[in-house]
């Protein structure tokens, strides 16, 4: 059979959103396609990440149905009731000032949209948690989900063994069998855990779970990536499935795929995903029911934009995830404001969580004020978190966390551009590989301030192998030393780089002990550290002569500006306060506006931090450190104020056959 690849030229911002719909069927493996990271990343060890988020870009609804809801007190029923009658591809609109609500909203209507006029206008204070549970029992007071079937609680609708197809980047699977499985039905590739460290060596992969980090996976399979069926003896949107022989929309993308861990899938029924629903423009005060804020269940192509939630009092107990992702796949999270909760100890609560995901983008947002800013709780796999900013100065809590946390599974995902203070994959639960960090700023506690033991900039402990690490800007008075030794590897929270150590759990003590692997797996490249003052491209730090996924010492010193964006960014780029240069962080950038001492010159501000320290205190709002009074239209250029220009057509288009 001939097949041939159609060669886009490259593709517009990913939050422009007037796309014309164009659907390509790739024959083949997707990493035949060149990735942006090619020549510096061994294909092994990464993915296709600019693919994730919402296909095509977030659709601009245009028509309203309905008239516009005033605010008010008292019950969702009436904004729930809008949702519930309004055609696909409209919206929902809310009127500015503040609606005082006794139980929660529910966006569970496929391809609807519900829209304020501002996430400083339009204020939902919800006292009151939801009326339907959509899979799992934490309290909230939005959601965005389906209620049909069982996934997302170790069990599934339907579920099939994967018998063929285990290749890194293919997109051609064979399933035992495809039952309620239609085209553009959003599907779960897992495998069983391995039994000992690793393959396909000791000192490699080692999916295992020594804790609670497969939270909602199917038992023992941590392993979980997300996908969408391209075609199944049809092609057809929504056709069911007439053959065992599935395409996907994307490339496998663990290397570690064999029979001998019984590969399987699952899948729900229609009625259990939500599709195309969105959240945009409007505020989401969840301190009154004491509960969590927003929680997005079962969906697929799903969005949140210029969205604010608040939890505005610390939190003494308990468990919360006040913004919560389940069983999310290709899905957006942009242009947004996310503040608390803070904490009066050590406790599980996370201000963003993340459960089952794949090809989530979290892109461009602001954290501000929360004690465990963005944790990544269950298995969580080639999903971009870009270009977001992290604030907790003013915080009393004295356990502020690190900017992101790797607590369950987490692979193959990408963070790039971030301003935060550290990164930690930590092995309380689980262990993690080949995730990538590119182009961020670190800046320790000049703005995250904490004495938790995690206080290196980037601090892997045991069975965290096979990262990339590159171009990253990182400085700060509390970090003085390079690196903690690789034999053995010891504990520094001083230290640039904390690679290996033990940790500090009892289940992880017991399990992995220190692991000079981490180290030996690493690859470093390019990043410029206040201690060394200098960038650095060193041979010795790239692992080119380890026995399984090597990484070839790159040929050359220059980097790309981005590993997901084919283009400079546009309009979310722009900001009042200037647009910042392109790519704003990495060794290759000079002049930047942030402390030379700590970043050499060679970071700037990104359009979130620029949003957030521009904006003003809330008046509604006395809590310290104070509210921000967000807007994401005037704080970017697409941020919601105004329509976008739609793009040209493609052109240029090139094809070849192999």
């Amino acid at each position: 059979m001939t097949r041939t690849l159609i060669s886009l030229p490259a593709r517009w911002t990913r939050s422009q959103s007037l796309f014309p719909v164009i659907s390509v069927l790739l024959w083949g493996s997707s990493a035949c396609l060149a990735q942006p990271w090619s020549g510096i990343i061994a294909p092994s060890r990464a993915t296709q990440w600019a693919a994730a988020g919402v296909a095509g870009g977030i659709p601009v609804r245009t028509t309203q149905c309905g008239a516009t809801i005033s605010p008010y007190s008292g019950s969702a029923a009436a904004i729930n009731t809008a949702i519930s009658i309004c055609p696909a591809g409209q919206f929902v609109q809310l009127g500015s000032g503040t609606f005082t609500l006794s139980n929660g909203v529910e966006l569970s209507k496929n391809n609807v949209t519900v829209r304020g006029g501002g996430a400083d206008k339009t204020i939902l204070k919800i006292n009151g948690a939801t009326n339907v549970s959509c899979h799992i029992g934490d309290g909230r007071t939005f959601n965005v989900c389906s209620n049909g079937g069982n996934i997302g609680l170790d069990s599934a609708d339907n579920s099939a063994t994967w018998s063929a197809g285990y290749a890194q980047g293919t997109t051609a699977i064979t399933l035992s069998g495809h039952t309620n499985l239609n085209v553009g039905s959003t599907i779960w590739l897992d495998q069983t855990d391995d039994s000992s460290d690793g393959y396909p060596a000791r000192g490699d992969i080692w999916i295992a779970n020594w804790g609670a980090g497969d939270s909602y996976a199917r038992s023992g399979r941590g392993l979980v990536e997300g996908h969408v069926v391209a075609s199944c003896g049809t092609s057809t949107p929504g056709a069911a499935c007439t053959s065992n022989s599935i395409t996907l929309t994307s490339g496998v993308m663990m290397p570690n795929i064999r029979s001998s861990q019984s590969p399987g899938a699952w899948w729900g029924n229609p009625s259990s995903v939500l599709v195309g629903a969105g959240v945009e423009n409007l505020t989401v005060d969840s301190t009154g029911a004491q509960s969590n804020a927003i929680f997005m269940i079962n969906c697929t192509g799903c969005w949140l934009k210029g969205v604010r939630t608040v939890y505005s009092q610390a939190v003494s107990s308990g468990q919360f995830r006040i913004n919560n992702f389940l069983n999310v796949v290709n899905s957006s999270v942009v242009d947004s404001y996310f503040y608390g909760p803070q904490a009066t100890g050590l406790v599980s609560i996370y201000g963003i969580s993340t459960h089952i995901v794949s090809g989530l983008l979290f892109q461009n947002n602001i954290v501000h004020a929360s004690v465990n800013p963005f944790v990544i709780n269950s298995p969580t796999y080639g999903c971009v978190f870009a270009y977001n900013t992290f604030d907790n100065m003013g915080v009393a809590d004295s356990y502020s966390q690190p900017s992101f946390i790797l607590h369950g599974h987490a692979s193959m995902n990408l963070f790039e551009g971030n301003n935060g203070r550290n990164f930690s994959g930590d092995n309380i639960h689980t262990s993690h590989f080949f995730n990538t960090l590119f182009r961020n700023h670190f800046d320790g506690t000049v703005r995250n301030p904490s004495s938790t033991e995690a206080q290196a900039a980037t601090t892997l402990y045991a069975v965290q192998r096979f990262f990339n690490i590159i171009g990253n800007v990182i400085g700060a008075p509390n970090w003085t030393s390079y690196a903690s030794g690789q034999s053995p590897p010891a504990h520094c929270s001083s230290c640039v780089f904390e690679f290996g150590f033990q940790g500090t759990n009892s289940n992880a003590l017991a399990t992995t002990g220190n692991d000079t692997n981490v180290a030996r797996t690493v690859l470093r490249w390019g990043n410029w550290d206040a201690v060394s003052n200098a960038s650095r491209f060193v041979a010795a730090e790239v692992p080119s002569g380890i026995a399984n996924y090597a990484n070839p010492v790159p040929a050359s010193q220059t980097l790309p500006s981005s590993f997901y964006l084919p283009a400079p960014p546009t309009a979310w780029w722009k900001t009042p306060w200037g647009t910042p240069a392109f790519p704003p962080v990495g060794p290759d950038v000079n002049g930047g506006n942030i402390s030379t001492s700590a970043t050499g010159g060679h970071a700037f501000k990104i359009p979130a931090r620029l949003c957030f320290e521009n904006s003003a205190n809330d008046p509604a709002y006395s809590s310290s450190p104070r509210i921000k009074l967000f807007s994401a239209s005037g704080c970017y250029q697409d941020g919601g104020g105004s329509l976008p220009t739609a793009p040209a057509p493609p052109t240029n288009l090139t094809s070849s056959v192999h």
